[in-house]
Formats: structure tokens, C-alpha cells, sequence
């Protein structure tokens, strides 16, 4: 993860939010989806179809790739390497979900002050059974996203079905971790799609329909 750390020491880590950049925003998607055709569409949904484990090595190459890239990238240096970092996270794993036909909802507003980042099967799902379903939340912010857990748990009771994916470990018990560097208690990111899968084989949820 050299580039990465070339990354860290090259940026300015501030405080400003990446969020409400869109340029930025588009920036590093454009990168995310440029190292995805350089690999090959088709062949990383062929082999994660065929074994949903080959997603894990996809993932790491695939960020791999992208924060090389970012090292080259002047116009993002003023902005948190942890947001940065969780942006890719975010979009990567739309994709990913996308190819594997895991059954999902994202960006679901349920009122002015809550969205929730993903969900998994559905939202009814959720609502009907919050022990068979999970809520997937970016942590870009930690301040700022960190409270809004709160809030996702009126929905979401069954706090260790709460995941959320941050740069590093957010060191909350109550929650599923999954981190770029994860420690002895948190998940890692490249993980996260074969633990989606291994989470609705347990709860017999195989529908392998995507909602976009």
C-alpha cells in the first residue's frame, strides 16, 4: 500500500468535505470506472459469477489501482485522504453489486435527515424482518456520519446488522466494521461483497434481484 501512503503524505488532510464536490466526486469515479475497463468488465462479472470469492482480489487491485492513480491527481491533495479513500469504497462496491446480482437498494431517503447508504435485500425487507436484512453506511465524516447511526437504528434495531466501511477502524462495538486497514476487531474492506453473499445464504434471501 506504498501509494497510498505517497497519498497521505502528498495531501494536505483538512477538514473539507469531498462530498460537496462534485467535481472532485466525478474525479475519482472517473478513475474507479477507467482501472475497471483497463481489467475488464466482462471478465471480473464472469468470474465473480462463476465464484463470488474472486471479488475479494478484484477489489484489492482495484483500489490498488485507483489510489495510484489519485497520487498523480493535483486537484484532490486539499481534501481528507479518509474521505477520498471512502468515496472509492462507496462506488466500487455499487459496482460490485451490480455485477453480482445481489439483491439491493441504495441511496434510499427515508426522510430529510436519513438515507441510508445501502440496503440489503430491500427496504420492505428491512422493514418487515430487520434481522434478515443489513444497512450499509459510508463513513466519510466520522463526526458527522457517526451521529446519524443513531438514527439508522430506529430502522435497523439489530445494531450488529449495521456495516459500515470507513478508512480505518472506527473502534465501535456495536457495529460491523469493515476498514482499508482494518485492526484485530474490524473487517476487511475487500471482504465486504463475500460476506454480503454468505449473510443471505444464512437468511435463505436469494432473490438476485437488483434495484437500482
Amino acid at each position: 500500500m506504498s501509494a497510498l501512503h505517497n497519498l497521505y503524505e502528498r495531501s494536505n488532510i483538512t477538514s473539507t468535505s469531498i462530498a460537496g464536490k462534485m467535481s472532485s466526486r466525478e474525479k475519482i469515479k472517473q478513475i474507479l470506472y477507467s482501472v475497471i475497463e483497463e481489467i475488464g468488465r466482462e471478465n471480473i462479472q464472469l468470474n465473480i459469477s462463476s465464484n463470488i470469492m474472486f471479488s475479494q482480489n478484484y477489489i484489492d487491485i482495484i483500489m490498488n489501482r485507483c489510489i495510484t492513480r489519485l497520487t498523480y491527481e493535483s486537484d484532490i491533495y486539499g481534501h481528507s485522504l479518509d474521505i477520498i479513500i471512502a468515496v472509492i469504497c462507496e462506488a466500487l462496491l455499487h459496482f460490485m453489486l451490480t455485477i453480482s446480482s445481489l439483491p439491493s437498494e441504495r441511496k434510499v431517503e427515508i426522510k430529510d435527515d436519513l438515507a441510508l447508504d445501502i440496503v440489503i435485500p430491500s427496504l420492505p425487507s428491512l422493514r418487515r424482518d430487520p434481522n434478515k436484512s443489513l444497512v450499509i453506511q459510508i463513513i466519510k465524516d466520522k463526526k458527522t456520519d457517526l451521529t446519524k447511526l443513531k438514527k439508522v437504528e430506529v430502522l435497523q434495531p439489530n445494531s450488529q446488522n449495521i456495516w459500515c466501511i470507513s478508512t480505518r477502524p472506527l473502534s465501535i462495538a456495536k457495529y460491523t466494521e469493515y476498514s482499508m486497514f482494518p485492526d484485530h476487531r474490524s473487517h476487511k474492506y475487500s471482504n465486504i461483497l463475500t460476506d454480503i453473499d454468505k449473510f443471505l445464504n444464512t437468511m435463505n434471501v436469494r432473490s438476485f434481484r437488483f434495484i437500482p
